[in-house]
């Protein structure tokens, strides 16, 4: 029994080396795999960004959620509105067995001469639908239906949500569906989904968020 009991914390322990390597290695091609498409478009990279704790100043919810904060893959490109931060996020809920991490790929755009008001759009669920059966309003544009079908938008002054999202704006977002979005003065945070975006989606990602800056946003 002792024989068959050391042989079974030793095949645990084994395991746990291997997924703890396969882990760390994952981490790592992911990093320099990252670094790589860096180079290749001439943009500047870091693997972490120590300034980390600036990112709550920004005003924006997904950087006061949580606990044990982690930006990193940071790779940076220069627009009309100002800087553009893509990189990997992720924070911790809850806590002991019941943790649970979060993980993005996200895109911040530092602006600081934007009127942005406090507002968070996502994509339309079922559950928002029920929500608002219950009385739980967002912000609809009835000039742009497909846009209120699509989105759920919200934000505590409603007045000055409205006037940031101009026709065109609103047009922009029912041509280009899917997105999450968060608002704070000076700041805007944009991300596909939870989740870290694979590397070879990151371009086309750039590109997209950098459209919206160009075309709608200045």
């Amino acid at each position: 029994m002792d024989i068959f009991h050391a042989n079974s914390v030793s095949i645990i322990v084994s395991l746990a080396a291997v997924v703890l390597a396969l882990v760390f290695y994952s981490a790592w091609k992911r990093r320099k795999d990252l670094e790589q498409l860096a180079a290749s478009m001439g943009l500047a990279f870091s693997a972490d960004w120590p300034e980390g704790c600036a990112l709550e100043n920004t005003g924006l919810d997904i950087f006061r959620l949580g606990y044990s904060r982690k930006a990193a893959n940071r790779i940076q490109v220069q627009s009309r509105a100002g800087v553009i931060s893509f990189f990997d996020y992720r924070y911790v809920t809850r806590g002991g067995r019941n943790s649970q991490t979060r993980t993005f790929t996200l895109a911040l755009i530092a602006c600081p001469g934007c009127a942005m008001p406090v507002f968070e759009l996502k994509p339309e669920a079922f559950i928002y639908k029920i929500g608002e059966a219950l009385g739980f309003k967002d912000i609809d544009l009835p000039a742009f239906p497909l846009f209120s079908d699509k989105y759920r938008l919200t934000g505590p002054d409603e007045a000055s949500v409205r006037l940031f999202f101009t026709p065109q704006r609103a047009a922009w977002f029912e041509r280009n569906q899917g997105l999450h979005v968060q608002g704070a003065p000076g700041h805007l945070v944009i991300f596909k989904r939870e989740g870290p975006l694979p590397v070879n989606s990151w371009q086309s990602f750039m590109e997209e968020v950098k459209s919206f800056v160009t075309e709608a946003l200045v």
